[in-house]
């Protein structure tokens, strides 16, 4: 097998450990035995080890020494606080990205804002997905700040298990995808501080609008990844 392939598989495998922790077939505290997995996806354990490797990265699952891998048991608090720290970083990075953004690279952010919206509207769940990432990793590489950059990626995959299970729920795609559009033209107009205050607003768990998203994401921390 070639590292592409191991590569594909850990991810495909990760993606699919990820939903069943967040459905709770696998519940908070449950180790997750390598040899079982490879047995279930019928694979190697390598891909299985990169797998869970990638889980424990985002937080879904810790590593205990001479014991093995087990789901982690998340607090709503501290989901709250890669909320919080998510909208920090992204703000900046839109700030910056009002200021540094290459003209190209402005026409290929308003291109997937549109693309957000028209997948709304066609309520395609995966093309939503594929270009709301567009959009967000564009402003991370129009920051041309290399740190600023590698560390909202980061956060994002963390918090990404959760956003994708509440907006599946919630139904806010729409919304969503229109502020996409606003934070777009400020960067273009080159309004870094209004640019920098949409991308906040748009991610602030905080929000009066979001009062029936935190309900959900409450819910969805307590039957999926368990409240300590």
């Amino acid at each position: 097998m070639s590292q592409e392939e191991s590569v594909s598989q850990a991810d495909r495998i990760s993606r699919a450990i990820e939903a069943d922790i967040l459905n709770a077939t696998y519940p908070p505290g449950e180790r997750l035995d390598e040899r079982q997995l490879a047995a279930i996806y019928g694979v190697s354990r390598t891909p299985i080890r990169e797998a869970l490797g990638r889980l424990v990265a985002d937080g879904l699952a810790e590593h205990r020494a001479r014991q093995g891998v087990f789901v982690a048991q998340i607090s709503l608090a501290s989901v709250f606080e890669l909320f919080e720290m998510l909208a920090v970083l992204e703000s900046a990075s839109a700030r910056l990205a009002a200021r540094r953004m290459k003209p190209h690279e402005v026409v290929h952010l308003l291109q997937a804002a549109a693309d957000t919206v028209a997948a709304a509207k066609d309520d395609d769940s995966s093309v939503y997905s594929a270009a709301n990432k567009r959009f967000h990793e564009i402003i991370y590489a129009g920051s041309c700040n290399r740190l600023l950059e590698d560390s909202a990626k980061q956060l994002r995959r963390r918090a990404a298990p959760y956003r994708e299970h509440i907006h599946r729920v919630a139904g806010r795609r729409d919304s969503t995808a229109h502020e996409h559009v606003a934070i777009a033209e400020a960067i273009k107009a080159g309004k870094g501080e209004v640019a920098a205050d949409l991308m906040f607003l748009h991610l602030d768990i905080h929000r009066p609008e979001f009062a029936d998203y935190v309900f959900i994401l409450s819910r969805a921390v307590e039957k999926g990844i368990g409240v300590s």
